[in-house]
């Protein structure tokens, strides 16, 4: 069995044509794996029926999704029509493809992104669409320049944790409410802080260890300023 990475370049045949794409995410026992193509849809298919290609790994992957979701959050007040039909209510979630919205009547929808609209400005200022381009440069530069080439930046939907390290698809995963309304420092510090976790191993955990390297590559050498990986 090969082995893939995300961002691993592929392709897969279907009996009328031949699908190229990036792995997005890996297989596991029981789900498939998933193929992003250059359209950004996702494909999910057997990780044995995936060839790889030539071609420049996909090291961070960002949607087109990922950035019309990005303009939204939690409590927003949002409008939308369907079949002739305008509707408004409240995000309740924001899920990886679709909000969900509910109205006063407590009726609940799932909705696409590219189908809402914000009723009113949001009350605090938020960062644009280009905040996870520039965080996703900022991770790039920075694992590129501790070793960590062969790894990737995926943003995630945990609220309770502000970022991840995974070794098995040797990606550092940082939370994307994190990363959209985040401090710059605070969120160059979480980078750096999994950076730590990668160099140092799945063994090292928070120990001697790992907050050596923390302090040398200049993370805060203590296990989170909210629980974290």
């Amino acid at each position: 069995m090969m082995s893939l990475e995300i961002g691993t370049p592929v392709e897969f045949a279907l009996p009328d044509k031949v699908v190229s794409g990036h792995l997005y995410k890996k297989g596991t026992r029981r789900n498939r794996a998933q193929v992003i193509d250059d359209s950004d849809m996702i494909w999910r298919v057997p990780e044995h029926f995936l060839k790889v290609k030539p071609g420049p790994n996909r090291n961070t992957i960002i949607t087109s999704v990922d950035l019309e979701r990005s303009k939204y959050r939690v409590g927003d007040l949002v409008s939308f029509s369907i079949h002739g039909e305008h509707y408004s209510g409240k995000i309740h979630k924001l899920n990886p493809i679709r909000a969900i919205v509910i109205l006063s009547n407590g009726d609940q929808w799932t909705v696409s992104y590219f189908s809402l609209k914000l009723v009113s400005p949001p009350s605090t200022s938020r960062q644009g669409t280009g905040r996870l381009n520039e965080i996703s440069s900022q991770a790039r530069n920075l694992m590129d320049s501790h070793g960590l080439h062969e790894w990737n930046l995926r943003f995630d939907e945990s609220t309770r944790f502000l970022g991840k390290c995974n070794y098995r698809d040797r990606s550092i995963h940082l939370s994307r409410s994190h990363a959209l309304d985040g401090k710059d420092s605070e969120i160059r510090d979480t980078i750096l802080h999994e950076i730590a976790h990668a160099l140092a191993g799945p063994k090292a955990r928070h120990g001697t260890k790992w907050k050596m390297i923390a302090q040398q590559i200049g993370a805060k050498p203590r296990a989170s300023f909210k629980p974290d990986a």
